[in-house]
């Protein structure tokens, strides 16, 4: 694989409530260019998603996009705590990386946003309020339903921690702890799980979305994207016989990303739902 530093540089920049936000742009920015991603990766993760993202900007770099993906807050390089996290401190954390995209640019382009798993949540609830801004949204195995995920998970991931020693650790602590990981579940995150609905966001949605899913995946719900990951005609659902992670099938995926946003197509090698 190529490296990376060809393709991207590092960038900081500050959002509207003080939380710094680590980024990795396009070394060679395209100006007025209308090919423009930026990419939102998962709870616990990184810009990179486990070299996901760093594969799709070299691809896409090489075909002359400009890309960006980033840390939320929380996360990577990014300032903040992890029990602070917030969809809408990701959201703000979207909308201040796309202000500074416009601002690199000098234009303000549409872009296509690819997110993975709970970095849907804040991608979805941004192109809902900006279709205008959004060309296409890409979901890989996105986090819809909280209830299924989280509160009352029916997946065995979300069993591990939400769960009477969960619930007694928010109560004690105000958080709850991902086992085996430093990442904490703050009480306002808990709060906004009772309240949001991302599968309804998404379903009102009128731009192309391209949904991916591993339907072996014990962390977020399959049948729920399966229900939901086509809010549209212009859409198009895919399923794998993999993991959360698309373990042994990250470059198909990464194959079908990119053969959609290029095409507004998939090959008949793809298994498609």
């Amino acid at each position: 694989m190529d490296n990376i530093h060809k393709f991207d540089r590092e960038i900081f920049y500050n959002t509207p409530d003080g939380i710094k936000i680590c980024a990795q742009i396009s070394t060679d920015i395209k100006k007025n260019s209308k090919r423009n991603i930026i990419m939102g990766h998962g709870l616990n993760n990184d810009m990179d998603e486990d070299g996901s993202f760093i594969k799709l900007s070299i691809i896409f770099n090489k075909m002359g996009y400009n890309t960006l993906r980033f840390d939320f807050r929380g996360h990577g390089d990014s300032e903040g705590k992890t029990e602070n996290v917030t969809i809408k401190g990701e959201l703000i954390d979207i909308e201040t990386s796309i202000k500074k995209y416009d601002e690199i640019l000098g234009v303000k382009p549409k872009y296509i946003i690819i997110a993975s798993s709970f970095g849907a949540v804040a991608s979805i609830f941004y192109t809902s309020k900006n279709e205008e801004k959004i060309e296409k949204l890409v979901l890989w195995n996105p986090v819809l339903d909280f209830d299924k995920t989280f509160l009352n998970a029916i997946t065995p991931w979300g069993k591990t921690f939400f769960n009477p020693v969960g619930y007694e650790e928010l109560r004690k602590k105000g958080y709850i702890t991902i086992p085996e990981t430093d990442f904490r579940i703050g009480r306002k995150l808990v709060e906004e799980f009772k309240k949001i609905k991302p599968y309804q966001i998404l379903s009102e949605i009128k731009i192309p979305v391209l949904t991916i899913h591993g339907t072996k995946d014990t962390a977020v719900p399959f049948e729920v994207s399966e229900k939901y990951g086509t809010p549209n005609n212009q859409s198009k659902f895919i399923a794998h016989d993999c993991e959360h992670t698309f373990i042994g099938m990250e470059d198909v995926v990464i194959k079908e990303t990119v053969e959609w946003i290029t095409t507004g197509g998939i090959s008949n090698e793809s298994r498609e739902f």
